[in-house]
């Protein structure tokens, strides 16, 4: 099957979030089962630095916006059996060192819009799917769909992927004079240009990244403004959880952790790993259950409650916490604020480090997930699979990967609580550090979680069972 991918972001070339992850993992997977996948992105600025001598260019010329015409370049590349497409344009992508939140977003991501149409016609003609990702890439199965200019990309499947709703793409009406397509009121909503509902109400398929996500987005609480459009989709609306890379999380030969293990050296591998994190934190009595951390500092994330139950519990005696990650500055401000009253436990770290994160979960007994919602979450499959325990709220893709410790059966993967308050996860914080005195059963939990299976194989099975299904349909 010819599969397209297109999204704004992918490992390694570009990344800030999940998405990233995931445009890295699936099409590569896919790749190795046999199928011809490719990806479109921009040419960011750091795919220009790193990757300039491996590109080849295959197509050049214009797209319009609003009365100029705009250079496009199509630049090409292999990795890992997927040929990836950079849409090069200087003004838009080349010389912006972020990859969004701009003035002109809306401007950049029609023309990448138009710029992928062109791909797809004359670089990759007779793709079976075409699968989008947020809202960057909303406009595209309008244009394929109802602009006249596309009519022969008219009977290409497109599926469209929700991997955050709270991010979709909103413009004022006055960007119709850029988009160069005719104006439909499917391009509008709340009297505003919404890329994100562009994409749902046109797309053949929409998806998002786990099926509990899937059944929150059907309440306004989760899907900030969008229940009704999604509602409308029906059942073209589904599921499917993520997997994660398990060649790169692999703790048996992780090199950027202190001593790599597997399941049946885990005691011993775990026992270094904490040990090197608490003297890279300055933490003492390793005795305590060591609480990580690997997060945006955002309300949405959970640092209210954070802020609530973690200083007293580590005032208290009861456990170690270190916290690797950056956002709000009021977060930012409160958390250092503790690490300076509590300096040997409790431990921060603003901003962001690869090999760092993968000590955090190395090392960490515990990995805290408080989300208010989460759409599916990678940090508690990689966590699971460093045999380091999540406690999570039980929503979106958390509730779907991680099964709450049972006290009676000794089933479970994690420690999870219902309600997002403060006192709901203090109380899976201390069912957790009382299993963790409990040594055998934490090693039975540690090991069962090393064991799941959270590759990308069962997600891009479920992938390709769904793009037959869209392709039956006519």
């Amino acid at each position: 099957m010819k599969i397209t991918f297109v999204g704004s972001e992918a490992t390694p070339f570009a990344k800030t979030g999940g998405l990233a992850d995931v445009l890295g993992s699936l099409p590569k997977t896919l790749a190795q089962m046999g199928h011809e996948v490719s990806l479109i992105m921009p040419k960011h600025q750091a795919i220009k630095t790193q990757y300039e001598k491996a590109l080849t260019t295959v197509y050049t010329g214009t797209i319009k916006v609003h009365h100029d015409d705009k250079y496009i370049g199509i630049q090409r590349l292999s990795q890992g059996g997927v040929n990836v497409y950079f849409i090069d344009n200087e003004y838009y992508f080349g010389l912006r060192p972020h990859l969004y939140g701009d003035y002109d977003d809306g401007e950049r991501y029609g023309y990448f819009a138009h710029g992928v149409i062109r791909t797809l016609q004359e670089v990759l003609p007779s793709q079976a799917i075409v699968h989008l990702n947020d809202w960057q890439t909303g406009l595209i199965p309008y244009l394929m769909k109802y602009d006249r200019k596309y009519r022969d990309l008219q009977s290409v499947k497109t599926i469209f992927t929700i991997h955050n709703i709270a991010y979709q793409g909103r413009f004022s009406k006055a960007l119709m004079s850029h988009l160069n397509t005719d104006y439909s009121d499917l391009l509008e909503f709340d009297d505003v240009i919404n890329f994100l509902k562009t994409g749902i109400m046109t797309a053949d398929q929409v998806t998002t990244v786990s099926p509990t996500y899937k059944d929150n987005l059907q309440y306004a609480y989760f899907a900030y403004g969008m229940q009704g459009v999604l509602k409308m989709r029906g059942e073209s609306f589904s599921g499917i959880i993520n997997g994660i890379d398990l060649e790169t999380f692999n703790p048996a030969t992780d090199d950027a952790i202190q001593k790599p293990y597997d399941a049946s050296k885990m005691v011993s591998g775990k026992k270094a790993n904490k040990k090197a994190l608490m003297e890279q934190f300055g933490l003492k009595n390793a005795n305590l259950p060591l609480v990580g951390m690997v997060s945006r500092i955002t309300e949405s994330k959970g640092f209210n409650l954070v802020a609530d139950v973690i200083p007293p519990m580590v005032e208290k005696g009861l456990i170690n916490f270190v916290l690797l990650g950056s956002g709000d500055p009021y977060y930012e401000d409160t958390f250092q604020d503790f690490h300076d009253q509590m300096p040997d436990h409790l431990g921060v770290y603003f901003g962001y480090s690869d090999g760092l994160a993968r000590q955090v979960y190395a090392g960490s007994d515990l990995f805290l997930m408080p989300s208010r919602f989460e759409p599916c979450g990678l940090s508690q499959l990689i966590a699971m699979r460093y045999g380091t325990l999540p406690v999570v709220h039980k929503t979106g893709g958390l509730k779907d990967t991680v099964e709450p410790f049972n006290e009676y059966t000794l089933e479970g993967t994690g420690f999870g609580f219902d309600t997002f308050d403060a006192e709901d996860l203090k109380q899976a914080l201390l069912l957790a550090i009382s299993v963790h005195g409990e040594s055998d059963t934490f090693k039975m939990l540690q090991k069962r979680a090393m064991a799941q299976d959270f590759s990308w194989t069962q997600s891009a099975n479920d992938y390709v069972k769904l793009y037959h299904e869209v392709m039956k349909r006519g």
